[in-house]
């Protein structure tokens, strides 16, 4: 089980999928964190050992949201924002969460793909 914090713009559909498959999940939402900034956010949820997701771009700039500091970063970025393209995204990173380490890192979920920063190392 991971502890995950939604951002205020994921749909409660995702919350739903990832408590299914057993996971912790707070809502930004439910926590008078609606309107907050990106920093605070991601500091929130650091805090708290929470995996924060989101369906905001600018977190995927590593420059200014570092994952190394953090228990995990997740973009959900499907080729359209459609409640059942994002819902399929969030069958995934259910799954992901199960059997991927993630701390520390920014996952990327599209629809075909996970992309991890920072990657496996080769040596």
């Amino acid at each position: 089980m991971t502890a995950v914090k939604l951002d205020e713009n994921v749909p409660d559909s995702v919350a739903t999928v990832l408590r299914q498959a057993g996971h912790n999940v707070a809502l930004a939402r439910d926590e008078q964190l609606v309107g907050a900034n990106d920093e605070h956010l991601l500091n929130v949820a650091a805090s708290e050992g929470r995996v924060f997701v989101t369906l905001d771009l600018h977190f995927t700039d590593i420059r200014r949201h570092p994952p190394q500091a953090t228990p995990g970063i997740v973009v959900l970025r499907p080729h359209a924002q459609t409640l059942p393209l994002i819902r399929h995204a969030a069958v995934s990173l259910a799954a992901l969460l199960l059997r991927e380490p993630i701390m520390g890192r920014l996952w990327v979920i599209d629809d075909a793909r996970l992309r991890i920063w920072p990657g496996a190392s080769t040596g």
